[in-house]
């Protein structure tokens, strides 16, 4: 199939399909102290800058391809990876950086996915009166090795499998927000004197990791061979649709809550299980109950398992591992075991580690794009500043800000929603 049939709802969904999953569980619980207006607002804010900044790697991209293969005589060749685009335009230093920064990100990400997952196995165990039965502890490390030992087995099915749950994970999600919308208190969600700027600013890390979208240029970029066009209107339709859904998903869940509810889903450590029991008791209505249950599974393995393989590649490749069982055993262990150790030491780390993930984030995903656009601007000396300058510079700044806001809610220097 040749890019000029290709249609642009392949790139769509790749990019909606990569962002919407296990993480849109933190959204609503880390905006509850900003609730409508503000969380709607950061959510728009985020999106424009992701846009931003994956337009300016795109820009990049095909600028480096284009020289690479003009070097080469080719009129189409195979697109680079991230990591050999950094290399190119920044330096080998600068990609171990971003590699450190990405391999950060995936583990985090797969400590934060585990822990999601064993909060809503536990939910599950308590819907049929087990919830004594099992620990958190046990739970995380049960679900990381079920999911490493199909890694280790084999990757083919389970990205096939990962399709089926990503659409069953898809008709679910519409489900559960028009069952949501029949009890959302339209007043309570549009109160203007409910919620404040300042418990804001510490939702926006875990929003920028909700977005993230900037790793799949390449990809898109090879799927499309170069189309610049097709690239970027499947990154604006991919994220839109993803904002719709956060939009759809935190208005619902705010409606049926309240601030007082979000409190002591707060208060039990905010993860997913007990926001889908929150939900669930709210509403009174065990069909929703069960219908959240299959959206979160759903959710989480299928983004565990992206997630997953992802990094098991990556360590693959640079380690230099064949694609034998010894060989892939050691890239599982790699991969798998220091977030299920971590999710066994630290169970209820959820929305701690999304907002870690978003700290990293910013680095891979804003400002180093930015730096590649700025230097590859400034080896054409015959112009001045121009409006790409500009836009690199307010994305390093908007990342830069992004990192700041997480280090300073490390350090415990901005406000928290507790009550």
């Amino acid at each position: 199939m040749n890019k000029q049939t290709k249609p642009i709802w392949h790139g769509v969904v790749l990019v909606a399909g990569g962002a919407v999953g296990a993480g849109m569980f933190a959204l609503p619980t880390v905006a509850a102290g900003a609730w409508t207006y503000w969380s709607l607002f950061g959510l728009i804010l985020v999106w424009c800058f992701t846009l931003l900044a994956a337009n300016l790697l795109l820009d990049v991209h095909l600028q480096v391809q284009g020289e690479i293969q003009q070097d080469k005589e080719t009129l189409h060749g195979p697109s680079m990876s991230f990591d050999t685009l950094v290399r190119n335009v920044l330096g080998v230093n600068w990609a171990r950086i971003n590699n450190a920064s990405l391999i950060f990100i995936m583990m985090i990400l797969m400590y934060a996915y585990i822990s999601a997952g064993a909060s809503i196995i536990n939910h599950t165990f308590s819907q049929f009166g087990h919830v004594e039965k099992v620990s958190p502890n046990v739970l995380s490390v049960l679900f990381a090795t079920a999911i490493a030992s199909l890694v280790w087995v084999g990757t083919t099915w389970i990205a096939r499998l990962s399709s089926v749950l990503m659409t069953l994970m898809a008709i679910s999600l519409v489900v559960v927000l028009l069952d949501l919308a029949s009890s959302v208190s339209w007043s309570l969600l549009i109160d203007p004197s409910v919620g404040e700027l300042k418990f804001g600013w510490g939702a926006l890390p875990v929003f920028v990791t909700a977005f993230a979208c900037a790793g799949l240029v390449p990809t898109l970029v090879r799927h499309y061979q170069s189309d610049r066009t097709k690239v970027r209107q499947s990154l604006v339709g991919g994220t839109l649709l993803a904002l719709i859904v956060y939009v759809l998903w935190i208005m619902s869940t705010f409606g049926v809550l309240g601030q007082d509810g979000f409190l002591e889903v707060i208060s039990q450590g905010g993860n997913t299980g007990d926001l889908v029991s929150a939900l669930s008791q709210r509403t009174a209505n065990d069909q929703l109950g069960l219908k959240l249950s299959w959206f979160s599974h759903c959710a989480i393995i299928t983004s565990f398992v992206s997630v997953g393989i992802g990094l098991f590649h990556f360590i693959i490749d640079r380690f230099g591992f064949d694609n034998g069982s010894l060989g892939r055993f050691k890239a599982v262990l790699i991969c798998f075991l220091p977030p299920t150790i971590g999710s066994a030491v630290y169970p209820k780390g959820f929305l701690v580690a999304i907002g870690f993930a978003g700290l990293f984030v910013t680095l891979s995903f804003f400002m180093i794009p930015a730096l590649m656009k700025t230097k590859r601007r400034s080896l054409d000396r015959t112009t001045g500043v121009s409006r790409e300058v500009f836009t690199a510079v307010i994305v390093f700044g908007f990342g830069a800000l992004i990192g700041l806001i997480k280090l300073l809610s490390i350090s415990s220097s901005l406000p928290s929603f507790t009550g």
